[in-house]
């Protein structure tokens, strides 16, 4: 009796390891593929992934020949596209990471881009399963920061050393000092990325060569005429500068507050956070009558309309685009505001496929590691979005998710969602 209950325990265990290796070997059957660094739908293809590698994308075939037992994902009728970056996000008190994490992963969000960075920051723990791959930026450079070439020598090799990714350029005192900081940068090989302060033209960052993106449009709106604004345009490209214009930001000042409450996410929001922005919104509304809130609503629309020539000139011309919402004003939604901001792309007459471009590739090529993630190929570890409609006819499907394929699990969207209500207060 004794020997048989060893032999049923080490069965169990046996099946349970196999279990626990299935959910790493993955198999998405028969799905339409948009892998992004070309330009095409791959029909009916199998893809494999294991241990987060996509191993193959190969002609789907009734009968898997693989030498391993797959977890099977039905892909009939579905589309598969790489996961969508969040390319300016402001990372919340350190309690409410895990919150702000899981609202990106549910919205197939798994990559961020920090843009005010804080110490605490080098402590979150990237390998925790609900953890995106995330960049970093250094505390930013303030317009009051006393700069000499010691010390901006100093700054870069510090963050550098400590793990940061990049330079947060907020603003600057003077030429000089952008000039002490651009000169450490190109020395320690340690990239710059911001706003294009007002007292720095943005031909003067595009000669630097090493800012990597411009944030907001900023830098744009001096300039004299059309021309000056095409050179502008060229000088990006040839730094190989990336422009984000993280347009929702902009956008919320021309909805009305009742609008705003009832925009997709506010459901799985922390009640902290809306009690934050209700604050602010009476007190802005007890210092204005209708009359001149509606006055600021037009306004707004018009500078936000603005906003989406510009933009779409910088795509006619070829600028390089990355894409974020910067979900940190009032009523900005975590996650959910990724597929707003490419509805907003759509407005300015972009390409549904250069839309997903800005999102699912882009960063990964500014970053050079276009060939780790960021596409659907064999030999990259991207995560990857199960789509139920085709997102290139029509970008509001983004928001059609099946699922998402995060650090090698398969995890269904109603699932994630259930895991955020209990995080929720």
């Amino acid at each position: 009796m004794k020997r048989i209950l060893i032999q049923m325990l080490s069965l169990l265990s046996i099946s349970t390891i196999d279990a626990q290796e299935a959910l790493q070997r993955l198999l998405i059957e028969d799905v339409n593929v948009i892998p992004m660094h070309i330009h095409t739908v791959l029909e009916h293809k199998d893809v494999v992934i294991e241990n987060g590698e996509i191993t193959q994308v190969r002609p789907h075939t009734d009968q898997d020949t693989s030498t391993y037992n797959l977890g099977r994902i039905d892909g009939r009728n579905k589309f598969l596209v790489p996961s969508f970056s969040d390319a300016h996000v402001h990372l919340p008190e350190q309690e409410d990471l895990a919150h702000f994490f899981l609202m990106n992963i549910m919205n197939g969000v798994t990559s961020l881009r920090s843009m005010r960075g804080a110490p605490w920051h080098l402590e979150i723990d990237q390998q925790a399963e609900f953890t995106p791959k995330l960049y970093l930026s250094s505390p930013p450079i303030h317009r009051s920061d006393s700069i000499s070439p010691r010390k901006a020598e100093q700054l870069i090799a510090n963050y550098q050393k400590a793990g940061f990714d990049f330079v947060k350029i907020l603003s600057v005192k003077d030429q000089n000092t952008f000039d002490y900081l651009a000169g450490a940068s190109k020395k320690y090989n340690f990239p710059l990325a911001g706003h294009c302060p007002s007292n720095i033209s943005i031909f003067s960052l595009s000669n630097s060569n090493t800012f990597q993106s411009i944030e907001h449009l900023s830098g744009f709106f001096s300039l004299p005429d059309i021309e000056s604004i095409k050179i502008a345009i060229d000088r990006t490209i040839n730094a190989q500068i990336y422009h984000c214009p993280t347009l929702d930001w902009y956008y919320t000042g021309q909805v009305k507050e009742s609008d705003l409450r009832k925009r997709a996410g506010v459901a799985f929001l922390p009640k902290k956070w809306i009690n934050k922005w209700e604050e602010k919104i009476a007190a802005h509304l007890a210092e204005s009558t209708a009359e001149g809130q509606e006055k600021e609503r037009k306004i707004s629309k018009q500078r936000f309309d603005t906003r989406l020539l510009y933009l779409g000139f910088i795509y006619r011309q070829g600028g390089l685009l990355l894409l974020s919402s910067d979900a940190s004003g009032i009523y900005g939604i975590p996650g959910y505001g990724i597929h707003t901001e490419m509805q907003h792309y759509a407005q300015a007459k972009i390409s549904n496929y250069d839309i997903l471009k800005s999102t699912c590739y882009n960063l990964s090529a500014m970053f050079g590691e276009q060939h780790t993630w960021g596409t659907i190929k064999a030999g990259v570890y991207s995560d990857l979005v199960l789509l139920n409609s085709n997102p290139l006819d029509d970008i509001k499907n983004t928001t059609d998710i099946q699922g998402i394929i995060f650090k090698g699990k398969y995890y269904l969207q109603d699932d994630l969602k259930e895991q955020l209500k209990k995080l929720k207060d």
